[in-house]
């Protein structure tokens, strides 16, 4: 061996020769040829040994010389090379070396080591000079190395060294006729067994990336289920979901389907149910996707690969299942089949990208929640991972992609992380423009960088930023595609966005695409009540911001339109369905026969998502041919200023709008024989101030209910304060602008007034706020004005559009149940029915065991008033779950909503809580007197809080024996006449006991 330090033993070769691939190969070759004894006990043993080890050693040590810097396989060989002969013969080894030993002393290390480097070294230089012979050598090295390091520490980085000459010979056209796909399925092994710390990991996911990206696609078999979601991803099309859920549910009822194919067949079927909800909010979608899923689990048919891939969808629908309910049960039982879905055991799966991206969206909702930054940490490492490891061309790796982005930019935001903003936007710019189609996702990515457009603006005060979130929502919102909630979302924001800026006229176009084209789609009804509130829970406060832009432009009859089109949606709806038609059937009868049939099959009850669709789609056609008839062209199209300035025909209406961007209130008056009028009179009060005084006024309440002591005595003082602060912010500023603050004139009956409160103001008793201290006591909303309530302009219109035929004569219903349970027992029952005996015409009584629901309901069918005694319940959360308590069952706002009672005049709920709205969805109004409304109650008489049980026949006795009186006065004016008794009574003259009963009405 030549003197290391004086004489190197490569020195005398041409650089050229050296480089060559040629001398490269043949030191390989004589590397592969000891491959098994490349150890420093066998070269001391064999001469010929440590004669190849030497030679190639210093081999590397020259090429280094002639190559730039940064070549570390080549390093890396020649230093384990010599270490070998270091052990042997140290003089044999260069002085740095040698230096370097001594400092650091080599431990041992295993043959495959060496080979392995050797084979990188050879494979980096065969893959630059495309030489193919080059290439298959060094795959023979990384091969056996590849082998020999199974189950070792360094096993995964060199299954990947293996794994990358396997893609090398694909690209070379040489080697296996599989090397391609036998190297991802490597490299995904690989990683899947390296630890997430792991220092080359990025590295090693941008070497699978690209391998990927030459994988020629694998598309799935053509009409396949997975086929229809791949196109339906990329190009839209919500038939392409119906195909593939028919042709599933065709194969699960076919008795030939036998395992584990069935449990597969389940598998799909739920995974192409969660996504047709996704679109449709169709909440029994959703049901049977998770009843599919967790049978398919339960089969036991399923072998560990499919049951991982089927357990993290149950969790995108457990994930699906908590937007809807808010329920951290939910979140958490998403956690849980997302975390079983990632089976370490099949972590090299192609799937596991997929499984992988369903845990980190499950993640970034658990860090929204909970706020904690190890959720999103994670669900970034796991993207990342997710994005680099699947084909480009798979239909589901954009969707990765803009998850990715997501959540670089949640966590960009929450750090001020400049590189995790510009990361995200880069990757949500690729997608929105690079994606082909106008399906879902490049849908989904254009809203989430105009999002992030939007936050990045706020959080640095960059309105060149907000103002092209702006574009890219409004660019989103105006695409015709079937996703309506997301273009439903980018129109409210733009609106939003756009007012931020000052560009009001461009936020009132916003809006006004939100309210008027894309609204009325989100919540069809095609769609099941249940599911329709659901939508409606994102976009809660859109109407009031977009009647609060309006009002800003100096625009109030378009904010008064904004109102209609986006509060009491479902309830405006409805009404549409249950209106008579007699104009129509005179100039065309068939059609109008053919439209009251679609309307009465789309109000029946309990029909299921099919038929509910076929009778939207006909009703959507109906409607379209009447449209066709010559002046009725505005057939079912949402009402105008003109038509809802007769709202206020027989008085004045305040529209009072509450909304985070100012409160003010919308009066409408309408003098007889001229023209529709709103006044704006702006409000000094903020939608938190609303919300605190609410709350405090509820509570106060409940605790008057049982306090005694100081307890009530403060309680009693924060509802006087309440009302008071009623007064003077809200209800005094409306009465002075009507001229109506003082009181009537001698023997004159006050002037009617109708509230339509907005939000949680609806909460609050307008009509007994107090407006004053008098030499009697409090002045209240009471003594100025005949006060009711209406939900909409819209429902005061429909009431007032009802026809009184006369054909039924006068009749009513009695009902008196107590239905007890936790309920506190109702005494004075009986009392309240004797109460009642001077309602005019027939009367009819259900008394005790009788009034069940369904013997109510059948009865409330032949009878024109109704009067109910029972309990009442009110869900706050979730108001459709408001019912009235009778023998036996509830009677539920969903069942009275499947109603249509043409000949209904009159009902009088003495009910807790009958006429109080929730306080989620506040503006659909919904609450058990609305439900009656819908029914086709003209008037209705409620309750806004529990009810003194004694108080009910007095009060009761009053309303009919004014109702009985000649000339017949409206229901409010008998209950106002009603109430005055009532503040007259010793035990009831405090607003706590009639401040509850309002009127709903004409």
């Amino acid at each position: 061996m030549a003197e290391p330090d004086t004489l190197r033993l490569w020195s005398f070769v041409e650089p050229e020769a050296v480089l060559s691939s040629e001398t490269h190969r043949n030191i390989a070759r004589g590397v592969h040829e000891h491959r098994d004894r490349l150890t420093p006990a066998h070269a001391a043993a064999d001469p010929d040994v440590l004669d190849a080890v030497y030679l190639a050693g210093t081999y590397y040590l020259e090429r280094l010389q002639h190559l730039p810097e940064g070549q570390v396989w080549d390093h890396h060989a020649y230093t384990l090379l010599l270490r070998i002969v270091h052990a042997v013969r140290p003089a044999s080894v260069p002085q740095p070396l040698r230096d370097g030993f001594a400092e650091h002393p080599p431990g041992d290390v295993p043959a495959y080591e060496t080979v392995h480097a050797v084979g990188r070294a050879l494979l980096a230089a065969g893959t630059a000079a495309k030489d193919p012979e080059a290439v298959l050598v060094a795959g023979a090295l990384l091969g056996h190395a590849f082998v020999e390091a199974r189950g070792q520490e360094s096993g995964p980085h060199i299954a990947f060294g293996f794994a990358i000459g396997l893609k090398a010979m694909a690209d070379l056209g040489v080697g296996p006729e599989d090397a391609r796909a036998r190297g991802i399925t490597l490299m995904r092994r690989a990683l899947a067994e390296l630890p997430t710390d792991d220092q080359f990991r990025d590295a090693m996911l941008a070497e699978l990336a690209s391998a990927l990206a030459k994988a020629p696609p694998q598309p799935p078999a053509e009409g396949s289920p997975a086929a229809e979601v791949g196109a339906y991803m990329r190009g839209g099309g919500l038939e392409r979901l119906d195909d593939a859920v028919d042709r599933l549910r065709t194969a699960l009822a076919t008795s030939a389907t036998a395992e584990p194919e069935r449990s597969l067949r389940r598998a799909e079927l739920g995974q192409v149910l969660r996504m047709r909800f996704e679109t449709t909010g169709e909440l029994t979608d959703l049901d049977a996707s998770v009843t599919e899923l967790r049978a398919a689990l339960a089969g036991g048919a399923l072998d560990a690969e499919l049951r991982a891939s089927v357990a993290s969808f149950l969790g995108l629908a457990h994930l699906d299942r908590y937007v809807h309910t808010q329920d951290p049960a939910d979140l958490e039982a998403a956690t849980t089949a997302v975390r079983d879905g990632c089976d370490p055991a099949v972590a090299a799966s192609p799937a596991h990208p997929q499984r992988l991206t369903n845990l980190a969206a499950v993640l970034t909702a658990r860090y929204d929640l909970y706020e904690r930054q190890a959720d999103l940490d994670e669900a970034v490492e796991h993207l990342t991972f997710a994005v680099a490891a699947t084909p480009p061309a798979q239909h589901d790796h954009p969707v990765m992609a803009v998850k990715l982005a997501v959540a670089l930019g949640r966590r960009g935001t929450h750090r001020r992380g400049a590189e995790d903003l510009r990361r995200a936007e880069a990757i949500l710019r690729q997608v929105a423009d690079g994606s082909p189609g106008a399906g879902p996702i490049r849908q989904l990515a254009r809203m989430e960088l105009a999002e992030l457009l939007a936050d990045r603006g706020a959080l640095f005060g960059d309105d060149r930023a907000i103002a092209e979130a702006v574009e890219q929502y409004g660019a989103t919102a105006l695409t015709p595609t079937e996703d309506i909630r997301t273009r439903l979302r980018c129109a409210y924001a733009w609106g939003v966005h756009a007012a931020s800026l000052g560009a009001l006229d461009l936020a009132r176009e916003g809006f006004r695409v939100a309210l008027t084209e894309l609204l009325p789609k989100l919540t069809g009804p095609a769609l099941g009540r249940e599911s329709q509130e659901t939508r409606l829970r994102e976009v809660s406060s859109l109407a009031t911001v977009a009647a609060t832009a309006s009002v800003m432009a100096g625009r109030p009859q378009e904010a008064l339109v904004r109102l209609e089109q986006g509060r009491g949606v479902l309830l405006a709806q409805a009404l549409r369905l249950r209106g008579r038609h007699d104009d129509l059937a005179a100039v065309s009868r068939p059609l109008a026969e053919r439209f009251e049939r679609v309307c009465a099959e789309l109000v029946a009850r309990q029909r299921g998502p099919e038929e509910r669709k076929a009778a939207a789609a006909e009703y959507d056609q109906v409607v379209r041919d009447i449209r066709a008839l010559e002046d009725w062209e505005d057939f079912q199209r949402p009402l105008g200023w003109e038509r809802l300035s007769e709202a206020a025909a027989d008085g004045p209406v305040a529209v009072i709008n509450v909304s985070a961007w100012g409160c003010s209130v919308l009066l409408v008056t309408r003098p007889p024989g001229g023209p529709g009028r709103v006044d704006r009179l702006p409000l000094d009060v903020t939608e938190d101030e609303i919300g605190r005084r609410a709350e405090v006024f509820r509570t106060a309440v409940t605790r008057l209910g049982g306090a005694t002591g100081r307890e009530r005595l403060r309680a009693d003082q924060e509802l006087k304060d309440t009302l008071r602060w009623l007064g003077a912010r809200i209800v005094r500023p409306v009465l002075a602008h009507l001229d109506l603050a003082g009181p009537p004139d001698p023997g004159a009956s006050p002037p009617r007034l109708w509230w339509c409160p907005t939000g949680v103001l609806s909460l609050l008793p307008l009509h007994a706020a107090v407006l004053e201290d008098g030499p009697d006591g409090p002045v209240h909303t009471h003594d100025r004005v005949v006060s009711s309530f209406t939900p909409t302009l819209g429902a005061l219109l429909h009431a007032r559009s009802l026809p009184v035929t006369g054909e039924q004569p006068a009749s009513l219903l009695a009902v008196a149940v107590d239905a007890r349970g936790a309920h506190p027992p109702l005494a004075a029952l009986d009392d309240e029915l004797a109460a009642i005996g001077a309602a005019p015409g027939r009367r009819d009584v259900l008394r005790g065991t009788e009034a069940t629901p369904r013997a109510v309901l059948a009865a409330l069918r032949g009878h024109t008033h109704a009067h109910l005694a029972c309990h009442g319940v009110r869900d706050p959360g979730d108001p459709a779950r408001s019912r009235l308590l009778l023998h036996g069952g509830e009677l539920t706002l969903r069942e009275l909503a499947g109603e249509r009672l043409t000949d209904a005049r009159f009902a009088y709920l003495s009910a807790c809580h009958s006429a109080a709205p929730g306080e989620e969805l506040a503006d659909e109004v919904i609450s058990v007197a609305s439900a009656f409304q819908l029914c086709g109650y003209r008037q209705v008489i409620g309750s806004l809080w529990t009810v003194d049980d004694r108080m009910g026949p007095l009060l009761a006795r009053e309303v009919y024996r004014h109702l009985a009186a000649p000339g017949t006065p409206p229901a409010a004016v008998a209950l106002h006449r009603a109430i005055g008794v009532l503040r007259a009574h010793p035990r009831y003259r405090d607003p706590l006991f009639w401040g509850s009963v309002i009127h709903h009405g004409l």
